[in-house]
C-alpha cells in the first residue's frame, strides 16, 4: 500500500482516504476564500485564483483514484473514476437554469450536501479488496 497520492501505484484504504479527503477540502475552501478575496482587493483577474484550486482538485482527484484503485484494482477504471467523482461538483452550476428560485436553492444544496459529504463517505465505506497475505500473517 502506498500512501502517497501524487504517485500512479499503489492504494489507500479507507482511512487514509478520508484523512486526506478531509484535509484537501478544507485547503480547497480555505485557498478559494482567500484568493477570492485576494483577487478582489487587488482587481485581478479570476483566472489567478482558478488555477491554484484546480491543483487542489486534481490531488482530490487522485485521492479518489487511489481509492477506488484499493476496491476493484483497474487503474482506467480507478482514473476515470476518480476525475468524474472529483469534478461532478461542477454540475451545480446546471442549478441555475431551473426556473423556480426555491427550488433551484433547495437542488443546489441537497446536490451540494450530497457531493461534499455523502458522496465520499460512500466510498471510503466501500471495503477494498482483501489482501490474502495479511489474512494469512493473522
Amino acid at each position: 500500500m502506498n500512501k502517497n497520492i501524487l504517485s500512479p501505484k499503489g492504494s489507500i484504504d479507507q482511512s487514509f482516504f478520508i484523512i486526506y479527503y478531509i484535509l484537501l477540502t478544507v485547503l480547497y475552501i480555505a485557498c478559494g476564500l482567500l484568493l477570492i478575496i485576494y483577487v478582489y482587493k487587488n482587481n485581478l483577474p479570476s483566472l489567478y485564483y482558478m488555477w491554484p484550486l484546480l491543483i487542489i482538485k486534481i490531488l482530490i482527484a487522485f485521492n479518489y483514484k487511489k481509492r477506488v484503485l484499493d476496491i476493484c484494482k483497474n487503474l482506467p477504471v480507478a482514473v476515470i473514476l476518480g476525475f468524474i467523482l472529483t469534478f461532478d461538483i461542477e454540475a451545480l452550476a446546471a442549478c441555475q437554469l431551473i426556473k423556480d428560485i426555491q427550488v433551484s436553492m433547495l437542488t443546489f444544496f441537497a446536490l451540494g450536501i450530497f457531493f461534499i459529504f455523502i458522496q465520499p463517505a460512500i466510498i471510503a465505506l466501500i471495503p477494498g479488496e482483501i489482501d490474502k497475505n495479511r489474512i494469512d500473517k493473522e
